[in-house]
């Protein structure tokens, strides 16, 4: 029914007239039904009152007789005699169930866990300290307090109190913890106390923040678009209309932008609009001390210098502790005891504290305190433990964390009362067990336990023999990951793309060839390489990268199966992938009128190598080289697909077109591929059975110089003095970056004196590939350390660097 309808019908009745003898006899009719006994709805109950006063009555009947009861004054007294009392009964009480009994105190304390929820952050904020917020501890310029007017130094500043920086003003704020605020100028924040931690809401502007250890909660800078947590380092925060940067000089900070969280280390930065990216050093720039925080990372890339030059403890040869191995361990780190190599970190910090008066005064105050701290805690141990520290996951149902390391003869007394005390200085206690020569720890008591009962149970393993057969080889420090079991069912929950790879172990080693350095990454698979892991070949001869200048920037070669071959095992994989793949790409390639498998697989062969030679106003200079099996071929697939390309243009209505030139210079026939639109080309002709290719005909003739010159890459000192050793005469590949020839042409952008010093430093960086039977290796001799630092460095002198992703880490360098 309609609510017209509804209403119609309400209204008629109510106006319906009712004559004064009708509404007598309706009255009647229910005074007579309430009050006469006999009527048959009574008479039912009354015959059940019996069975209710014996217990016998059912539970569903017995509450329909007590609501009856409730209305029926005549039931009543028909109860009330049954049981001999008068004719007053009082209404029977229905019986609660005993949840009801607990009810009101259920609700109460759900109404108070909600009061507590709802007003958490009310009580975060009452349970803050008194006093105020921070203090003006140094001021250039106007410092205001809005809306009340100006403040000058050693003024205190309230919890919600707004404070401004006039034009060419710096001001430095000290807040109550001893953490150290600069702010620039134009910049808007002001400074909240909780017993969570403090934070600094800032409006718009830029500040460096010298964060105090925080002793409970964390240090907070929150912008419109960020949240920068920190428990003590430096960093920059700047916000305004575009969005938020957040920029980090020494220790560690956790950034949270819209859909992602990231943690920073030093020389990092976040964006949350990637057009922000810049590097650390312009973010800092403002600052005063900006010189400072530049000359202590100098300071901290000389100690690094330093320190890669001196020979690493190696493990022994037979490893004492890889017999208490546990059982399921995924994950098997060995290290030597550092003991030394800490002290000579020390010994040359301190050298560079009496040379360099701002990382000195870095060094003995505030984070350079707070490390040495922690230093000495590790001294303090070290010396007691033997030659050996082994760590790792092991999986029982849950993670479980490893730490075994033997104990110096006559040391268990004195290891654990440092360990105790320790454990009640503050910070995470760490739960251990100790004997007279062994050290066993974990992260929880529960955990220890297992540990301990389940020591040496996966000494026997495939992947505890495979460590074994590392320490041989004279490790200085190893970590070993078990592949296969990570990719099992077990470990996949029954993903069997994941359960299905071959892929068996991998291992990160440092050890020691031939008197240098190497640092590996191995990969090893379950029988011989099979799909996409069998790229790479055994052997290379390395000709086309004979084609590659010695000054590049950086530089790639692979030495590869036949591409005909890999081009089919591809195609396979993709098919089991998407079982139309097969039919959409050989209708693709109808249209083209080319058969990529017998046309430019067929034609290639197994080199090729590229190289970044520098960047011009129309884009990057490269040059690549590759072995051609079929020249003729390889240009009719060309001109096939430039062909098919502007028939594709020409159909969607477009006017660009893909032009192909050719000229001859000197004998040699050289082809050009260019878009209309675009001032960028390709340029190539053919040496020896390889494709000689530029950026530019000058660049690839320069190519074809270098080979017949002797002046390629692969025969420069700066080359052969970083090549590993242990990867033979014929790698499979390499990777190269030329730091000196990367910062080459940059020193504008680097005016300052330290920061050249630092990229002077940097040696370059080759990594070298081979690809045996059932595993592929990558060697380097340079650290591990001095690849991030060159990393850095690269990024930070980037000026078109912008970032790919909203709020991506930038890596940027001081």
């Amino acid at each position: 029914m309609s609510e017209d309808r509804l209403e119609q019908a309400l209204q008629a009745i109510k106006n319906e007239d009712v004559s004064p003898e009708q509404l007598a006899d309706a009255a009647a009719r229910v005074r007579k039904n309430l009050e006469d006994p006999s009527s048959a709805l009574c008479s039912e109950f009354q015959s059940e009152i019996h069975d209710y006063l014996d217990g016998q009555l059912a539970a569903n009947r017995r509450m329909l007789l007590e609501d009856h009861l409730g209305r029926c004054p005549a039931c009543r007294a028909r109860l009330a005699s049954l049981k001999g009392a008068g004719n007053v009964v009082p209404m029977p009480a229905r019986q609660k169930p005993g949840w009801q009994k607990w009810a009101k105190w259920a609700i109460a304390a759900a109404v108070l866990l909600m009061a507590v929820y709802v007003g958490r952050d009310n009580l975060d904020n009452l349970m803050a300290p008194g006093g105020p917020r921070a203090t003006v501890a140094s001021l250039q310029g106007s410092l205001y307090l809005v809306p009340s007017g100006m403040l000058q130094v050693g003024a205190p500043i309230a919890e919600n109190a707004v404070v401004r920086t006039g034009p060419g003003t710096h001001a430095v704020l000290r807040l109550r913890d001893g953490s150290r605020v600069e702010i620039n100028e134009g910049t808007e924040l002001s400074v909240h106390a909780a017993w969570s931690g403090q934070s600094i809401r800032l409006q718009r502007g830029d500040v460096i923040v010298q964060a105090a250890k925080q002793h409970r909660g964390h240090l907070r800078v929150e912008t419109r678009d960020s949240v920068a947590s920190v428990k003590g380092t430096i960093f920059a925060v700047s916000t305004g209309f575009g969005g938020t940067l957040v920029s980090v000089v020494e220790g560690s900070v956790a950034v949270a932008q819209p859909n992602t969280n990231v943690l920073l280390t030093p020389g990092q930065q976040a964006a949350s609009n990637p057009a922000l990216a810049s590097s650390v050093q312009d973010a800092v720039s403002w600052s005063p001390d900006a010189q400072n925080y530049i000359a202590v990372m100098a300071s901290l890339a000389h100690i690094q210098k330093q320190m890669a030059s001196m020979p690493s403890p190696l493990l022994k040869t037979q490893s004492n502790l890889l017999q208490y191995m546990p059982p399921n361990m995924i994950v098997y780190g060995a290290v030597p005891n550092l003991s030394n190599t800490i002290n000579q970190a020390v010994a040359l910090a301190e050298q560079q504290s009496a040379e360099n008066p701002a990382f000195s005064q870095w060094w003995n105050a505030g984070a350079g305190q707070e490390l040495k701290k922690l230093i000495g805690k590790i001294q303090s141990v070290t010396p007691l433990l033997g030659d050996e520290i082994v760590y790792g996951i092991c999986v029982n149902g849950s993670t479980v964390p490893v730490l075994i390391a033997e104990v110096r003869s006559g040391k268990r007394e004195e290891l654990s009362n440092i360990l105790n005390s320790l454990n009640t200085s503050g910070g995470d206690a760490l739960p251990y067990k100790l004997n007279d020569s062994l050290l066993a720890a974990s992260n929880s008591a529960v955990n220890l336990e297992w540990l301990i009962t389940h020591m040496g149970q996966g000494s026997g393993t495939p992947f505890a023999q495979e460590i074994a057969s590392r320490y041989m080889d004279g490790a200085a420090w190893l970590l070993g990951i078990d592949m296969e079991s990570i990719f099992s069912e077990s470990f996949t929950g029954g993903n069997k793309a994941l359960a299905s790879q071959k892929v068996k172990h991998l291992f990160l080693e440092q050890r020691n060839a031939s008197g240098i350095e190497e640092n590996e990454i191995a990969v090893s698979f379950n029988g011989p390489r099979e799909g996409i892991a069998s790229f790479l070949a055994g052997t290379g001869s390395g000709g086309a990268a004979e084609y590659l200048s010695s000054d590049c920037i950086a530089a790639l070669y692979m030495s590869t199966r036949e591409p005909q071959q890999l081009f089919q095992e591809l195609t396979a994989q993709l098919t089991k992938i998407s079982p139309t793949f097969q039919g959409e790409f050989a209708a693709a390639q109808a249209r083209m009128g080319i058969d990529f498998s017998n046309d430019l697989a067929r034609a290639l062969g197994t080199e090729s190598a590229i190289s970044l030679n520098g960047l011009s106003t129309s884009g990057p200079v490269w040059t690549m080289a590759g072995i051609v099996n079929d020249q003729a071929t390889l240009e009719a697939t060309i001109r096939k697909l430039a062909t098919f390309m502007n028939a594709e243009l020409e159909r969607a209505g477009r006017t660009e077109r893909i032009l192909i030139e050719q000229e001859i210079v000197d004998g040699r026939t050289w082809t050009t591929l260019k878009p209309s639109d675009q001032p960028v080309s390709v340029t190539w002709t053919y040496d020896r059975g390889y494709i000689v290719a530029g950026s530019s005909r000058g660049v690839a003739a320069k190519a074809i110089a270098n080979r017949n010159g002797g002046s390629s890459l692969p025969w420069s000192p700066a080359f052969r003095q970083q090549l590993p050793v242990s990867v033979g005469l014929h790698p499979s590949g390499f990777a190269w970056l030329n730091t000196s020839g990367a910062f080459q042409g940059l020193e504008a952008l680097i005016p300052n004196p330290l920061i050249q010093k630092m990229v002077a430093e940097r040696d370059p960086i080759l990594v070298a590939f081979s690809g045996l039977t059932e595993q592929i290796r990558a060697v380097s001799r340079t650290r591990l350390t001095g690849m991030v630092m060159n990393m850095l460095l690269l990024r930070s002198l980037d000026p078109a660097h912008t970032g790919s992703t909203q709020a991506n880490a930038q890596s940027g360098m001081l």
